[in-house]
């Protein structure tokens, strides 16, 4: 039994009027009055039967807490105050006010080191303190309060000395330290980027980010899958654009999947730098990814370009895919792109030095998608034989229209009848052969080949008349 407490415990109180004036009396540190009052053989605690559920009333011991009376708190504590009726921690309100002295009191008389909060333990900032109770056992990374309070601010030095120090021991501090890591890296702050480095954290190691390790840890996967831990800093300082922070933590084609940072780059530069250590291998899995954040999938996360995919069609590699199956995936992304992104990328995957023919064909070829890029001018409608010739039919109707509108009919076909073609092409101002087409297109008969050389032999030659011209479709009145 702890030091000084009596085996039996004093009656308590019924309600919350008969303890009242104990804490008039606490609160005004009469101290005389208060050993009275124990003497009186008076209540010093409330039945817990008598608190309104929800509620935490404010207790002696507290107040002698909080106004920092030791003297006080230890007489309460001789006299028999139940620690375990508490409805607040005790420990956790002394460390809070920096008080070590009562902390120490508190332990003393049965105070349960492993009811302390662990963010309280963390931000006392007392190596000391770190130390202590970590020999006692107690665990200082539960529910990654070590994580959230070096990721959130960089103040804690000597959070970050212990961390130093026990990282290599402790599997679980590395991993507090490695999240710590990512939170920064996702913020952008290269302060606190430097100082977990200077602690130890490693930038290759996945670490799930602080707000999300309670999904990642209680996910399971499914069967055959590989559970997936979290995101390495290198990877969050891809997705996010930070190209500083990245050649600070020094990806290594060692260790770290490029093509999973090709996945992930948020900018072109980030790319730019990947590229002069190792271009991208599977092309495939890194604009699928592109292609899919292309389609404003969340649109809370930020605008996205494709100044990104650009650069990785820039690498030098050539896109070759076969799979039939991940290219309909990709094509179902496209769909969803805007018109200017799709013009965009058509138009790169459509040079053979950057895509394969087949691959660009087979990514293309779908009705949907042959609708869609048809909508954006990129191809033509297919031309039936009928269309052709509907076409063609219209060419030559409105080629006869702009002759008509030219030529007097009637007054060229008495010229070619009256003078040798290219004496009537002069009087036009064209050549023989373009007066040859003129006559053919509005149906005009020319002589045949010799006929001048037989009028010069005194021949008489029939002259045919001229045929009426059939238009292919009403004519359209001049000047409408």
């Amino acid at each position: 039994m702890p030091k000084g407490q009596s085996e039996s415990h004093r009656p308590l109180a019924q309600s919350p009027e008969d303890v009242r004036p104990l804490h008039l009396l606490c609160r005004e540190g009469r101290l005389y009055d208060v050993e009275r009052w124990i003497a009186d053989g008076k209540p010093l605690q409330l039945t817990p039967e008598a608190i309104t559920k929800g509620t935490r009333p404010k207790t002696a011991l507290q107040i002698a807490l909080e106004t920092g009376q030791h003297s006080l708190a230890t007489l309460l504590l001789k006299n028999g105050y139940r620690l375990e009726l508490e409805r607040y921690a005790p420990l956790d309100l002394a460390l809070r006010s920096r008080r070590w002295d009562l902390f120490d009191l508190l332990l003393g008389w049965g105070g349960d080191l492993k009811s302390v909060d662990v963010f309280t333990v963390l931000d006392t900032y007392s190596v000391e303190l770190y130390e202590r109770f970590r020999a006692a056992g107690y665990d200082l990374t539960v529910r990654h309060e070590m994580a959230s309070i070096l990721g959130h601010g960089t103040s804690n030095r000597p959070l970050l000395g212990f961390v130093k120090r026990h990282r290599s021991e402790d599997a679980k501090i590395q991993q507090e330290l490695n999240i710590a890591l990512g939170y920064h890296v996702r913020e952008g702050n290269e302060k606190g980027v430097n100082l977990c480095l200077w602690a130890g954290a490693d930038p290759h190691a996945p670490a799930p980010s602080p707000e999300l390790v309670s999904i990642s840890e209680d996910s399971d996967p499914e069967d055959g899958d590989e559970r997936f831990i979290g995101w390495s800093a290198i990877e969050k300082a891809a997705s996010h654009g930070h190209l500083s922070i990245l050649k600070r933590l020094g990806p290594d084609p060692a260790r770290d999947d490029f093509d999973s940072l090709y996945q992930w780059a948020r900018s072109e530069s980030i790319v730019a730098f990947l590229a002069m250590m190792q271009p991208p291998r599977d092309l495939t899995r890194i604009l699928s990814s592109h292609f899919w954040w292309l389609g404003d999938r969340f649109p809370g996360t930020g605008y996205r370009s494709t100044r990104t995919i650009e650069a990785v069609f820039g690498c030098g590699v050539r896109w070759e895919e076969t799979d039939p199956g991940k290219l309909a995936g990709i094509r179902r992304s496209l769909l969803s792109v805007g018109d200017d992104h799709l013009k965009t990328i058509v138009a790169r995957v459509g040079r053979p030095e950057i895509c394969a023919p087949e691959t660009y064909h087979e990514l293309l070829r779908t009705p949907r998608m042959q609708e869609r890029l048809r909508a954006l001018g990129l191809v033509k409608k297919p031309i039936t034989e009928r269309e052709k010739q509907r076409l063609e039919r219209e060419r030559r109707a409105e080629e006869i229209e702009r002759l008509m509108c030219r030529y007097d009919r009637a007054a060229l076909y008495d010229q070619v009848w009256s003078h040798p073609v290219q004496e009537a092409a002069k009087m036009y101002g064209i050549s023989g052969v373009r007066l040859g087409k003129v006559c053919r297109t509005l149906n005009i008969p020319v002589p045949p080949r010799g006929y001048w050389a037989r009028v010069r032999g005194g021949q008489t030659v029939r002259r045919p008349s001229l045929p009426t011209l059939h238009p292919i479709r009403p004519a359209r009145s001049h000047g409408t």
